[in-house]
């Protein structure tokens, strides 16, 4: 048997590249270009490595899920939510590599047509719905919100660096910050990541054990303190800056203030930061 290993590495690189830019998207996290890049490659040189003869235990379940977890920790870097992310990218790189399979068999001479006739329908729906539920369960709220247009794509920028990342629309939230009477935009940290020195990094990796308070003391100048009023919480604190530039879906938003969240702001619904301002559509932005 002919092993094209190039041909094999090419698709590999795509459908990782894909599955990978998916995740993103559904979880709502920041996904940089150059990680991106390196997961793809890992992943192509993965695929042609198990399309070798010689190396058939490198495509069991068990290493499978294992190079799922590397791609997806490589691509996002370390967060919360890992588990839900490596399973959503291994439900995604099943369902591509499937329809790989699927359009390989049908381009061939003899074997397009009479394969489908003899496919199993019954595991064929069986595994559909599997797949289909695992992700009505995990990302529901993602696709609830989604449907409902209150998911926003936001960008923030600072000191020439960039984070992009998915916005919740939350119509309820009324953060505001004290010196602008303006809403407050509220990110999980590691969503800005792009964002961060590497010592600003390593100080808001502490941001949830040791608290607002004592992480401000570690960063820079741009940093301060808002304090908030939550469901249970009578006081709190949250660590605030004021980017360079803000945009939703490419509408600008004017001068805000960022909150920084110590931990997730969903469950896994596909987003990673909450905004309870205008947005836009309704005919304009403030800008203060």
């Amino acid at each position: 048997m002919v092993v094209y290993l190039d041909i094999a590495f090419i698709l590999n690189c795509l459908s990782d590249a894909a599955a990978l830019y998916a995740v993103g998207r559904l979880s709502g996290l920041t996904l940089e270009n150059k990680r991106l890049l390196a997961a793809s490659l890992l992943g192509g040189t993965y695929g042609a490595l198990c399309a070798l003869p010689g190396f058939v235990s490198a495509s069991s379940f068990i290493m499978q899920i294992a190079v799922a977890a590397v791609l997806v920790r490589l691509a996002f870097g370390r967060r919360e939510t890992f588990l839900r992310l490596v399973l959503l990218f291994f439900i995604l790189s099943c369902a591509l590599a499937g329809a790989l399979v699927a359009a390989g068999r049908l381009l061939q001479e003899n074997g397009g047509l009479p394969s489908l006739a003899a496919l199993n329908w019954k595991v064929f729906f069986l595994a559909g719905g599997g797949c289909f539920v695992i992700l009505s369960v995990v990302f529901r709220g993602g696709a609830r919100h989604g449907a409902s247009g209150q998911l926003y794509r936001c960008k923030l920028t600072r000191q020439g660096r960039t984070a992009s990342f998915t916005a919740l629309l939350d119509t309820g939230s009324t953060l505001t910050d004290g010196l602008t009477g303006r809403p407050v935009l509220t990110v999980h940290w590691t969503a800005l990541s792009p964002l961060w020195t590497p010592e600003e990094q390593e100080a808001l990796s502490r941001l949830e054990t040791e608290g607002a308070a004592n992480c401000l003391e570690k960063l820079g100048k741009g940093f301060r303190l808002l304090p908030y009023q939550a469901v249970g919480v009578r006081s709190g604190l949250l660590l605030c800056f004021r980017p360079d530039s803000a945009s939703l879906d490419g509408r600008p938003l004017g001068p805000i203030t960022a909150a920084l969240s110590p931990t997730p702001v969903s469950d896994g619904g596909g987003y990673a930061a909450l905004w309870g301002g205008e947005t836009g559509r309704e005919g304009g932005c403030h800008a203060a």
